[in-house]
């Protein structure tokens, strides 16, 4: 059935009370749009925006981007104590030495353009205070940057394939540049020796250094540096060379070879049978003798397990090293050395 539509009942009237309300309302939103927008004045609109601004915030940086360059000579009358710290620091002595880069070496250089932060006058409630970089509260990826800016070379060259890249590690972590502690600020590092550092987040290499067969580090003959390269390299684990066997050799050149009769596990690799942070094992080895060399050698030549006699009987039965015979372990060139005897 089609309906027309003048057959749907009228909408109800809206009440007399309430149309002078819902117009004044319209006339009240029409004259809101219509009123201009005034900016604020430009100190007014940069002291609203900075007022929840903190140390290493994006704000911050912004707000930075906007200041310019005052000079060391500025940072100095308030910093003086970092100043004269920054005397001795290597970073200075670019500038002293009449070095290339002592022409744009100083306080700006890591910290930003300060202008801004100046205007504060030290005022720790004024939020222009913050317009500076504060290695203290930035972010890792932005304080690495800061570094890279100009260490991209050397020793720093692999350092975005570096362990400690992948695991934003700051360079501040151990690093310290008006506070170092290394001896002559060497290196500029937070603790003494480099070993007091990497063991502080390598805690399993500290237990494994307080064995009784180690390498030298807790006498300070050595430091971990001294075979790996924190800031990255073409080696595993980074190792300051291409393979263990070759870093290794540098130090132990009498094991290098090539020998006329070779070890394959030496050939292959030294930490098969040695743990070079430290073992409680006799040179660093991974387990005891013989039982490292069982490891491999079960059922070639002679028995390398006593059983019975004639065994008991043998020579092989007192101190039981397998060395005690074949003593050119790593290698021999004796023609007649295949069994490393000699």
């Amino acid at each position: 059935m089609i309906h027309d539509a003048s057959d749907k009942p009228p909408r109800p009237a809206a009440p007399p009370g309430k149309i002078p309300f819902i117009a004044a309302i319209l006339v009240a939103s029409t004259m809101l749009l219509a009123v201009p927008s005034y900016a604020q004045p430009p100190d007014a609109a940069l002291t609203d925006s900075v007022q929840a601004l903190t140390w290493g915030s994006d704000g911050a940086d912004s707000l930075q981007a906007r200041a310019s360059y005052v000079g060391t000579a500025q940072c100095i009358e308030c910093h003086d104590t970092v100043g004269g710290q920054f005397e001795h620091n290597p970073h200075h002595n670019a500038e002293v030495d009449a070095h290339p880069a002592g022409r744009t070496v100083g306080c700006e250089s890591c910290h930003g353009p300060g202008s801004v932060h100046v205007e504060a006058g030290g005022d720790e409630k004024d939020p222009k205070i913050y317009a500076i970089r504060n290695f203290n509260h930035m972010k890792p990826v932005k304080q690495i940057a800061v570094c890279r800016a100009c260490h991209t070379t050397g020793d720093q060259v692999h350092w975005d394939q570096s362990a400690h890249a992948r695991n934003n590690v700051p360079c501040q972590s151990c690093h310290s540049i008006h506070d170092a502690k290394s001896e002559g600020g060497k290196f500029l590092l937070r603790e003494a020796r480099a070993t007091q550092l990497c063991v502080t987040c390598h805690t399993d290499k500290r237990t494994e250094l307080a064995r009784s067969a180690h390498m030298p580090l807790r006498e300070g003959g050595m430091d971990c540096s001294d075979c790996h390269n924190p800031h990255g390299s073409i080696g595993p684990r980074m190792i300051r060379g291409v393979s263990n066997n070759e870093l290794c050799a540098k130090c132990h050149m009498d094991k290098r070879g090539p020998f006329l009769w070779e070890h394959p596990p030496v050939r292959e690799n030294c930490v098969t049978c040695h743990r070079p942070h430290g073992s409680n094992n006799d040179k660093v080895l991974a387990s005891k003798r013989p039982f490292l060399c069982q490891q491999c050698h079960i059922a070639t030549r002679h028995p390398s397990t006593l059983y019975d006699k004639p065994d008991l009987l043998s020579n092989r039965l007192v101190n039981r090293s397998c060395t005690n015979c074949h003593t050119q372990i790593h290698g021999s060139n004796h023609p007649s050395g295949k069994t490393f005897l000699r």
